[in-house]
């Protein structure tokens, strides 16, 4: 794959998201079809059939599009070896006529002035070898007429590429923030992440990205984010991503500046999901600064359009622009993807690509690149620092809701194992005193330890769970106060009862109100805690 050939891929794959996924299997669907098809055109050359006729009069081949399949060079005005779409193709623009305008049928997509014969089923020495031939033939062609203009559009397009690539021969640094990403996540993997996807205490304690911990003085979560990712598919389309553009735009702007770009991306990206996804939910992945090398290099090639070849410059332009706005509507239109984040990523890219100098110009590159580094430096972390100040406050507490989630883990460990001593006591394998005895000796204390876990679990007020919790607190303290309860053997019983039956009703009553209502309050909080 060219340097830029990686561009459609390297956006699909931007937007697997932050914490969430992107339809991959579209992606890999497009890319088996397009080998697919490459197999099906290299067999036809492999058939016998022949491919092109050259001579002096003009080019036949069935390969052309259209209806017509020979051209005479008297009605050839250029001829041009060039790529559409990324595919290699050799266009005849043919002499103006009334009946053939130069133009795209709206409906077919032809342009009957421009037809192209399709090389992708050649490689390269062969493409080569066709276009030298067609030029030796129109020179000794008939005499008189217009010799059309010959362009090898690809022969430029490889060479600016070599020149690109001389730059940074080994991109180590896009490779190193692949595998510093690809490590951070084998290694959460080893402490309890999924596969498919991890839990948000895993993703908090490792560093992800929360309105709430961040608004406690957190910031440094802005930056581990970063590196953190949920699963398997989402490191790997988005480290995918990451090599199809960061190579490229390690070797424009060098690895000083490419850093600056990436990390300062992903640092605007995550502050902005402050605003957004992360007022809610553990925001975390490298889709920020992915999107943001992804708006840099777009706002590079526009920049420096007039030194790149004519087949980058158009077609990739249009390309990237297209797969950046249908990654972003995925975003918008499903659950669970920090849009914000891949918003403020590609915005600060972009913002930063216009400010750092390119490698066009060495010598302008030299001389300005460490001075406008430090305005690009001062930029980022600038708007970084306005976006995280300006945050509203955080919507879900997620250190409380940690907390709230272990103590509730708790209650119902302590409600299950009371509900099994029930069971036993009516199985006739414990006796009635020995359970009323065991209420105060292992069940009131284990119930304790819910009463303690649940009062540090402090919510903010605009979390969904705070009524949930309030009930938590008050059906664990009424427990307790059941549990503790002294009890009695009436003359004429064998069965305890508690010494206050008033009262311990009272308490069985207000339990049954907190139950219902915990039931309907648990169904909804859960509801509104999707992501």
């Amino acid at each position: 794959m060219g340097i830029w050939g990686g561009t459609v891929i390297a956006i699909a794959m931007v937007a697997a998201g932050s914490k969430s996924g992107f339809s991959w299997f579209g992606t890999f669907f497009l890319l088996g079809f397009a080998g697919v098809l490459d197999w099906f055109m290299r067999k036809q050359m492999h058939s016998g059939k022949v491919f092109a006729t050259v001579d002096a009069r003009g080019i036949t081949s069935p390969a052309f599009n259209g209806k017509l399949k020979r051209f005479e060079w008297k009605d050839v005005a250029e001829v041009l070896h060039t790529s559409v779409q990324n595919v290699p193709v050799l266009q005849l623009v043919l002499r103006a006529s009334s009946e053939r305008p130069d133009k795209r049928n709206f409906w077919t997509g032809q342009n009957l002035a421009r037809p192209m014969l399709n090389l992708a089923a050649l490689d390269d020495a062969t493409q080569d070898k066709l276009f030298q031939s067609v030029q030796r033939y129109v020179q000794i062609g008939e005499a008189g007429i217009t010799s059309p203009k010959f362009e090898n559009q690809i022969a430029s397009e490889k060479e600016f590429q070599n020149r690109l690539k001389s730059f940074a021969p080994v991109p180590w640094l896009t490779y190193s923030l692949i595998g510093i990403n690809v490590a951070v996540w084998l290694a959460s993997l080893l402490q309890g992440a999924g596969v498919a996807g991890s839990s948000v205490e895993l993703l908090l304690g490792w560093g992800g990205n929360a309105a709430s911990e961040v608004q406690r003085g957190q910031w440094w979560r802005l930056f581990s984010a970063m590196f953190l990712h949920s699963g398997l598919m989402h490191v790997a389309l988005n480290m995918l991503g990451l090599y199809s553009v960061g190579v490229t735009v390690e070797r424009i702007y060098g690895r000083l500046l490419y850093a600056l770009i990436y990390f300062g991306s992903g640092l605007v990206g995550s502050a902005l999901s402050l605003h957004f996804a992360a007022q809610t939910a553990v925001s975390v992945g490298a889709s920020g600064a992915v999107f943001g090398v992804t708006g840099a290099l777009l706002v590079g090639m526009l920049q420096h359009r007039d030194h790149l070849p004519k087949t980058i410059s158009k077609q990739a332009l249009s390309t990237m622009a297209f797969f950046i706005l249908y990654s972003l509507a995925q975003g918008f239109a499903k659950p669970g993807i920090d849009n914000a984040a891949h918003v403020g990523g590609l915005l600060a890219g972009g913002l930063l690509a216009y400010i750092l100098p390119g490698r066009f110009d060495l010598k302008k590159f030299v001389r300005v690149h460490k001075s406008r580094a430090l305005v690009g430096l001062f930029v980022a972390i600038g708007v970084t620092t306005a976006l995280a100040s300006l945050a509203p406050t955080a919507q879900v507490d997620q250190r409380g809701g940690i907390l709230f989630a272990d103590g509730m883990r708790k209650m119902s460990a302590a409600l299950k194992a009371m509900q099994h001593e029930n069971e036993q006591v009516k199985a006739g394998k414990i006796s009635e005193l020995e359970s009323d005895d065991r209420s105060r000796t292992v069940f009131a204390p284990m119930m304790r330890d819910v009463v303690g876990s649940l009062e540090i679990a402090k919510l903010s007020s605009t979390d969904p769970r705070q009524p949930l919790l309030h009930d938590a607190q008050r059906m664990a303290a009424l427990l307790v106060e059941l549990l503790e309860m002294p009890s009695e053997i009436p003359e004429g019983s064998a069965k305890p009862q508690p010494v206050n039956l008033l009262r311990a009703a009272e308490i069985e009553r207000e339990m049954q109100q907190i139950s219902q209502r915990f039931k309907k309050l648990q169904g909804g909080a859960q509801d509104r805690m999707q992501h």
